[in-house]
């Protein structure tokens, strides 16, 4: 997390505040003004990450950002709320670590009173698709079952969403059993989505791009955003991401610029110049050596070919944007045309916003009818965070399951949400076509040593010409 440092110096001559502000990676967030006296002004990370021995005041709000789940509209909530007992005992206990100090609370005893003795735990909060796999690894029985003898069992609703996605993505059979594909996102410490395409990305040879992704995707976004700079920042993500309305691509081709500005040694100047953190890509990029580490370890991923055995289309867009869509799916937005601008629906919550740290934010109307999306937040609005937007057929080749429309005029996806119209002979040919893709990725999942690129050359090919077919990006 950056630290945004704000220098103030009085100057007893002149009678003046002088201010110079400038990034520090790699320390928590807060502010810190240098004079006479310091005043560190920390989020709730300073409660026991943080000692400072010369502090002896504390100002305690009361109140934190935290993140909770909306199991019934299905997305995570990021809203301020009151702290518990022990969070607020903790911040007092950051004054007068080495001398006598005082605590100044901006609430009344009565809220304080009526605060939880302890934070909600962790299962109550989050999402519980990775719990609820690792469960079925091990065995453990139903997992509603197993679930409901913790102490604060999470609520049925929750568990019952992640078994759908689960089954949504392949990852559980109807019955709930472990499927193929199940047992390889056990092995690798990642959400189910974001394990899904680095094996998708392997399977398809987009190995480098699903590496980036996921490694940005389960640490955290490389880009920082200066406060008296966020239009520049702004400006370069958006270079990166050039025409493909794509935060992902955004995040693969900073990586690309960084692995080239290190091989020339200028490494921190390609960061200053472009809005992003060393601290992080150094760690994306040990990451990505660990999941190869782990697809080598179930078969995916032989290393001693080299890294271009696994990348022949990982600078093809269409085909990297198919791999995302078969990751993130079912996390998926209609984009549909208003006017002279696009408005975004889901399935769950209806009308939605694209996150104004973005690539997508300031775009109008998209060349592509879709969008899949890393994450779907509530602050002051309901986001989605990390978009891509896509087509059709990469929804159709890499979805959901295709079911007959009840007409029997088109294909329906996501429960009837998402409805394709094309005329028979097409439909006919994409059906065909999906059926032979799937049999090849069932029989790779079974059987890692495959080699899809030999075995199924023709159909991959077929697959690759479908989605550039509808390439109408400029």
């Amino acid at each position: 997390m950056n630290m945004l440092i704000l220098d103030i110096t009085y100057n007893k001559d002149s009678s003046h505040l002088n201010r110079n502000s400038g990034i520090s990676s790699g320390i928590e967030d807060g502010f810190c003004l240098s004079s006479a006296k310091k005043i560190v002004l920390a989020t709730n990370i300073a409660e026991s990450s943080i000692t400072i021995d010369d502090v002896v005041y504390v100002i305690d709000c009361g109140k934190a950002k935290e993140t909770s789940y909306d199991a019934l509209n299905k997305l995570a909530c990021l809203l301020p709320s009151w702290i518990s007992k022990a969070s607020a005992h903790q911040r007092r206990g950051r004054a007068g670590r080495v001398q006598p100090g005082v605590c100044y609370r901006l609430y009344p005893k009565l809220i304080h009173d009526a605060m939880l003795e302890y934070q909600l735990p962790e299962i109550l909060r989050t999402p519980l698709q990775e719990l609820c796999l690792h469960i079925k690894s091990l065995q453990l029985g139903s997992v509603g079952s197993f679930l409901a003898k913790a102490l604060q069992p999470p609520d049925p609703l929750s568990v019952e969403n992640a078994i759908e996605l689960l089954k949504t993505i392949g990852a559980l059979g109807d019955a709930e059993e472990l499927t193929p594909l199940g047992r390889h996102l056990c092995t690798l410490p990642l959400d189910p989505n974001i394990g899904k395409m680095l094996l998708m990305g392997a399977i398809f040879q987009c190995l480098n791009p699903a590496l980036t992704i996921a490694a940005a995707l389960a640490y955290r976004d490389p880009f920082v955003l200066p406060i008296n700079r966020k239009e520049e920042a702004d400006a370069a993500k958006r270079s990166f991401a050039g025409v493909s309305c794509s935060d992902h691509i955004a995040l693969v081709k900073a990586f690309e610029g960084y692995k080239d500005a290190k091989r020339n040694g200028r490494e921190r100047a390609f960061c200053w110049e472009n809005f992003l953190s060393p601290v992080t890509l150094q760690m994306m990029e040990d990451m990505r050596n660990q999941f190869i580490d782990l697809l080598s370890d179930i078969g995916f991923v032989d290393k001693s070919p080299g890294a271009s055995a696994y990348n022949q289309y990982s600078h093809d867009l269409e085909m990297v944007c198919a791999v995302l869509c078969a990751g993130l799916y079912p996390n998926v937005v209609q984009c549909k045309r208003r006017g002279k601008r696009t408005a975004f629906y889901t399935k769950e919550v209806g009308k939605v916003d694209i996150h104004p740290a973005s690539v997508n934010a300031g775009v109008h109307l998209f060349p592509l009818p879709y969008m899949v999306y890393s994450e779907k937040v509530k602050t002051t609005s309901i986001f989605v965070r990390d978009s891509t937007n896509i087509s059709d057929y990469a929804l159709l080749l890499f979805g959901g399951n295709l079911i007959p429309s009840k007409t029997g005029e088109g294909i329906e996806m996501l429960g009837g949400y998402l409805h394709f119209s094309a005329s028979k002979s097409v439909l006919d040919l994409i059906r065909k076509l999906r059926g032979e893709l799937d049999k090849l990725l069932n029989r790779k999942v079974e059987e890692p040593g495959f080699d899809i690129s030999v075995e199924g050359k023709g159909v991959v090919f077929a697959v690759v010409e479908l989605l550039h077919s509808q390439n109408v990006r400029y």
